[in-house]
């Protein structure tokens, strides 16, 4: 073989290394995780910062390798086709044809492409340097058909391009890191629960209005100190004639400044101007009140004015942490009780979201807040003892009825397949 033919075979194959350079290329820096660059930028990566430049939004990369890609592999045509017409006549055309597409399909798009895939960050930034010449010698090229590119994009509507992420693509990241072990299970269920402050309304997690403990605005002292002592909570609605009326809240220890000078104690004058929120109000927006307004309850109110119940920033917290349990509350072994594998006795008042995470059921949070509520509406009447509905094939029996309030429930589970 003469050496202008090896000269020409060398450059073929030059031309045939760089478009699996463009190709791997290609393919390396569209792979590459986003949130790991973010990450590597912080840590303050050399090339990093660039890469991450460059890629918000690609457009400028893209245009620039396909450019580049597309030039070379018509030079590869052209000297393989000068080549084989040299060497066979007339078959050199359909040689050509037959001997570079097989070759560029597996040496230049498919190998490359597969090795970027999978080494995704390595390739990124050893290509870096010569991606970034690249695009410096191509950038008039690069900057005309992007111009035709977007102006075209714009006569068939198309948006731009932005560099979101979705709650959807986060919450499964969250759960990729839990099942591969980096995210243990309770933190995943505490970023499940941040995002969900934006879906869940006061109604959702305040203390219905038959458990609010509130004390009467004329209450003289002995008789307030001894309801902080016997209730042992911390903040308390002060009304005037009814739980419709509330006129202000106090912290327990408000009270305690009196005990040497009860004579001049007056809830009217210690009571902190209450906060009102409608049921409907997204606890995410309640979470941010609280921390403007440096305060810790609120009352929340239906669409007519009336009093459906109290919300607590511990009610809130609880939705992303789960229940704390603190020297006054219940202990669950109040709410749940297990009488045999599947089988449970309930307070009625268990919060219905307590119940549904506990269980891992899907009972309806829409109309009401506790499992008795859920009962309730899903019978449609108020219930006898002994009486029995089925919900996706869990049954609920009512096993304890005082005074139209369901007090206990007797809770049987689906057997396992």
């Amino acid at each position: 073989m003469e050496y202008d033919q090896l000269a020409e075979l060398a450059g073929l194959a030059a031309l045939l290394a760089l478009s699996g350079f463009f190709s791997g290329s290609e393919t390396a820096v569209l792979s590459l995780d986003r949130l790991r660059l973010t990450y590597l930028v912080t840590k303050k990566r050399p090339g990093a910062q660039y890469l991450e430049s460059i890629l918000n939004p690609p457009d400028r990369l893209i245009t620039a390798i396909l450019i580049g890609n597309n030039l070379v592999n018509i030079a590869a045509s052209v000297f393989a086709t000068t080549f084989f017409v040299r060497l066979y006549g007339e078959r050199g055309d359909v040689l050509t044809i037959l001997v570079l597409t097989p070759v560029i399909l597996i040496f230049s798009e498919i190998l490359p492409k597969v090795f970027a895939a999978n080494n995704a960050e390595k390739v990124s930034f050893f290509v870096l340097r010569p991606i970034r010449l690249v695009m410096f010698l191509l950038a008039p090229l690069v900057a005309l058909i992007g111009g035709l590119s977007r102006l075209l994009s714009r006569f068939l509507g198309r948006r731009e391009w932005s560099p979101t992420i979705s709650e959807e693509e986060i919450r499964t990241l969250i759960s990729v890191g839990e099942k591969s072990g980096v995210v243990a299970k309770e933190k995943r269920r505490m970023l499940h629960g941040i995002f969900e402050l934006s879906k869940t309304r006061a109604r959702d997690v305040m203390i219905p209005r038959t458990e609010v403990v509130g004390i009467e605005v004329s209450t003289p002292f002995d008789e307030v100190l001894r309801i902080v002592r016997q209730e042992e909570h911390s903040r308390y609605p002060v009304f005037e004639e009814s739980l419709d009326n509330i006129i202000g809240t106090i912290h327990s220890k408000d009270i305690l400044g009196f005990i040497d000078k009860k004579e001049s104690f007056s809830l009217r004058g210690i009571a902190r101007e209450p906060y009102f929120v409608p049921e409907s109000k997204r606890i995410e927006k309640l979470l941010q009140s609280f921390r403007e307004r440096h305060i810790h309850l609120a009352v929340v109110v239906d669409e007519y004015g009336g009093v459906e119940g109290i919300v607590t920033l511990e009610d809130i917290f609880e939705e992303i942490v789960g229940e704390i349990q603190d020297e006054y509350d219940l202990e669950e072994d109040f709410l749940f009780r297990e009488l045999a594998p599947g089988r449970f006795l309930i307070d009625g008042s268990a919060p219905i979201r307590t119940v549904n995470r506990k269980f891992n059921l899907h009972l309806s949070e829409k109309h009401v807040n506790t499992l008795a509520g859920f009962i309730l509406f899903t019978m449609g009447t108020i219930p006898r003892q002994g009486d029995i509905c089925t919900f996706e094939s869990t049954t609920f029996k009512v096993v304890n009825v005082a005074d139209r309030r369901i007090e206990i429930i007797e809770m049987v589970l689906p057997e396992k397949a």
